[in-house]
């Protein structure tokens, strides 16, 4: 299964994901600030086959495939072989943007689509 609104290049949304992460009221302000330096550096480029990952000057890149999609959303299986077992990816799409949940599932991460 495919899914072309997932295809071509994207990088984290700083701005986006900054208004996520001021919108939650038990985070504190210092903790708040550390964390919102970490956004806007990753950079997601997906094939029909292949999610090309690039952070800090350095690229990997990881199999996937399109599990289940629906309107809104689409789940991909991400097949690393660094790692045994595949891990389930659920993004949701916004217009130009899409998100995924990050941590422990309360923060989102914010896409915007760069190519």
């Amino acid at each position: 299964m495919q899914d072309l609104r997932l295809q071509g290049t994207w990088r984290s949304d700083a701005r986006r994901t900054a208004r996520e992460i001021d919108a939650w009221n038990d985070i504190p302000a210092q903790r708040k600030s550390k964390l919102k330096k970490l956004f806007g550096k990753l950079q997601l480029r997906f094939t029909r086959t292949l999610c090309h990952t690039t952070l800090n000057g350095s690229t990997w890149a990881r199999r996937y495939k399109v599990v289940a999609k629906d309107r809104v959303s689409l789940a991909i299986l991400i097949v690393d072989q660094t790692e045994r077992d595949p891990m389930i990816s659920h993004i949701h799409f916004e217009g130009t943007r899409f998100w995924i949940k990050i941590g422990n599932g309360k923060l989102r991460e914010f896409f915007r689509r760069v190519a």
